[in-house]
């Protein structure tokens, strides 16, 4: 529906403005009301037009900063095959758990949960852990990508960029990891002060 409404007040506030400009080149004289009401048209197209953008401008400029925090995965949809997924997880039937949610995956590509269960039960070092850390890291939730990551690094395979750039900058964020506080530096001892004599004929006072 927003797209609609972007492309119709876009088209709206073309038209009005070459009507305005026409208008302004035809009657120039300062009298003319058909001026001010071209003008008021404009303004408020435009007020519309932003009403309708905000959103998109919005997202694109708090997703760097935001994005990899907010961005969750889906609901998981209520389906006997996703349960069956749980109750195998349940009783640590993991090797059937992966093997369930290669079909699950199959049947919804657009959900993460089957991907995620999957690279959480599948054997390390396995084929299936690098399809699952594959399909993973196409969705938006920076910890589930950061473990497909580690494990598609493992294996050479960098997958980077991700489309998203709150993802972009936590994996970014993890390679540069904190230096180690250096130890102590070993300072050889000072020397004793030297012994002052004092000096007799300094009068500091009344003893």
């Amino acid at each position: 529906m927003l797209i609609l409404l972007r492309i119709l007040f876009g088209a709206l506030i073309y038209w009005a403005f070459r009507e305005a400009r026409m208008n302004a080149q035809m009657n120039p004289e300062s009298g003319d009301l058909s001026n001010a009401y071209w003008v008021a048209v404009v303004v408020i197209l435009a007020i519309a037009n932003s009403a309708v953008w905000a959103p998109y401008f919005g997202e694109k400029l708090a997703d760097p900063l935001t994005g990899g925090t907010v961005d969750a995965e889906y609901k998981e949809p209520k389906n006997w095959l996703l349960k069956l997924i749980r109750f195998c997880e349940g009783r640590g039937h993991r090797s059937l758990v992966t093997w369930l949610c290669f079909l699950e995956g199959v049947r919804t590509p657009m959900l993460p949960t089957p991907f995620v269960i999957g690279m959480k039960n599948a054997r390390p070092g396995s084929w299936l852990e690098k399809v699952y850390a594959k399909e993973v890291f196409k969705f938006s939730n920076a910890q589930n990508c950061t473990r497909a990551y580690e494990i598609l690094k493992q294996r050479g395979i960098d997958p980077r960029p991700h489309h998203s750039p709150g993802v972009n900058l936590v994996l970014t964020s993890k390679e540069h990891e904190v230096k180690p506080t250096p130890p102590p530096l070993n300072v050889p001892e000072a020397p004793p002060p030297p012994k002052l004599e004092r000096n007799p004929r300094i009068d500091i006072g009344p003893k």
